[in-house]
């Protein structure tokens, strides 16, 4: 109940503002940009220090590439929101509705996601909003498509980069994270690292046998094929002979 009308605040919000542009590409750049003074003191410093994967974003590029994304994405609502109309057709304008109110809720995911991982240093809590924000932003793009082809496509850089921010969090979860939940998935992703070890070097060595296999088989048949062309040449020979 609660997050259905939550949903409808958000949906009702977001369809009057995203009909004008300037608002529609300023909501979520002023909010990101609020979401993230809290942590700018402390952030690049703690993401500095954690261990990451080795491709994982420099710190500096974070800011520039949210930036573009919340412009593109903004833009996208506001095209959806032109949708919303009594001049549109009733089915649209549902769908438009209900893009517009997952786009809401998205946004607040992602507002809260910076000052969980960066101010509080929740790495687990801010892996689970990661995952809600990549779910609910492919959520958004499926129906921003129905509702407007330019809008979806605008949200599809939008969503690629929720998807690589998302697996660089859980790989800075599993590497630096605390607790039981962490210990176990660090048991389990080395149990899965030297399973996929394991069955590689099944597959490398039945490889190699059925290589060495092959190459037997070649060197009997070629054999096999020169004696009998020498026999046929010696029965040939004794013939004209």
């Amino acid at each position: 109940m609660f997050g259905d009308n939550c949903q409808q605040v958000c949906q009702s919000f977001n369809t009057n503002l995203a009909r004008y542009p300037i608002v529609a590409v300023g909501l979520p750049l002023i909010g990101g940009f609020l979401s993230a003074i809290p942590s700018h003191r402390v952030g690049q410093q703690f993401y500095e220090g954690l261990q990451k994967p080795d491709w994982a974003a420099p710190a500096c590029a974070f800011a520039p590439a949210w930036t573009a994304l919340y412009l593109s994405v903004g833009y996208a609502s506001h095209l959806v929101a032109l949708r919303t109309g009594p001049n549109t057709i009733p089915s649209i304008r549902n769908l438009a509705r209900t893009g517009l109110g997952i786009y809401g809720l998205n946004l607040a995911l992602n507002f809260a996601w910076s000052p969980l991982m960066f101010w509080k240093q929740k790495i687990g809590a801010s892996l689970v909003t990661a995952g809600g924000l990549t779910a609910s932003s492919a959520a958004l793009a499926y129906y921003f498509f129905k509702v407007d082809k330019c809008a979806g496509y605008l949200t599809i850089p939008y969503v690629v980069w929720l998807g690589y921010n998302t697996a660089l969090n859980y790989d800075i979860w599993i590497k630096n994270g605390k607790g039981a939940a962490a210990d176990s998935a660090r048991k389990l992703g080395k149990e899965v690292h030297d399973a996929a070890k394991h069955a590689k070097d099944e597959i490398e060595d039945a490889a190699k046998h059925l290589k060495d296999g092959a190459k037997d088989a070649a060197r009997s048949a070629n054999k096999a094929a020169k004696d009998a062309a020498h026999d046929v040449a010696d029965k040939v020979d004794k013939e004209l002979r």
